[in-house]
């Protein structure tokens, strides 16, 4: 935060955003892959829910994970087709959307992951007709197996944090584009003409330009 010689108090713009993906691409070409990353990665949200059709059981916290994977999916793939022509609304939405959903892929999967292991204990507790050496050997495979699932795993989470950090610099760079700057009155008068629902969705966004401009700009 900084004063500035009018007295008003300004928050300092983030120094520790990347200027380029990987250092050496491109913030627009970052931008198209996590995108694109993650919209393959929601896909799984649809095809979760039609599960429900071959009579597969849902729980209550997959139930919720398939409905925000279902509706962040349309969020991402409107951004995804502005990339080359970008709207600062849209990317504010999917910024804010994304850094949600990084919070909520935390948890889903630490539920999971401890869920899955669980699983996997009980049902080698059950198993009483090893050997010794079978059971050895299975101590050490479980102990391979829960190794390789924990740092992938953390290698996703880490890159997903990375890639947060990519749609805010790319965000700000908008901000600081006179050429994407919002005319806030022009967005009040459009949103007389349309339905309740696109009223939603744009006042959404507006929510989120916002928050965002009070970190980015």
């Amino acid at each position: 935060m900084v004063i500035g010689t009018s007295g008003r108090v300004r928050m300092q713009t983030p120094k520790l955003l990347p200027k380029s993906f990987f250092g050496f691409l491109p913030l627009y070409i970052g931008v198209e892959t996590v995108l694109g990353i993650t919209i393959f990665n929601k896909c799984s949200g649809i095809y979760g829910i039609l599960a429900l059709f071959t009579g597969h059981p849902l729980t209550a916290i997959q139930w919720v994970s398939y409905l925000w994977s279902s509706f962040t999916l349309l969020i991402y793939a409107q951004g995804l087709f502005q990339v080359h022509h970008p709207n600062l609304l849209t990317y504010c939405q999917i910024l804010i959307t994304y850094s949600f959903d990084t919070i909520c892929t935390c948890f889903f999967t630490i539920y999971f992951c401890s869920h899955w292991f669980t699983e996997e204990s009980n049902a080698g507790d059950n198993i009483n007709s090893s050997t010794t050496v079978d059971k050895y050997n299975q101590g050490a495979s479980e102990s391979k197996e829960f190794f390789w699932t924990m740092t992938l795993t953390l290698i996703a989470l880490v890159s997903r944090f990375y890639f947060n950090f990519i749609l805010a610099s790319f965000t700000q760079q908008l901000f600081l584009h006179p050429k994407y700057m919002i005319d806030q009155d022009d967005v009040e008068q459009d949103l007389k003409n349309k339905s309740i629902i696109v009223q939603w969705w744009i006042k959404s966004k507006k929510r989120c330009y916002y928050t965002s401009k009070r970190f980015l700009a």
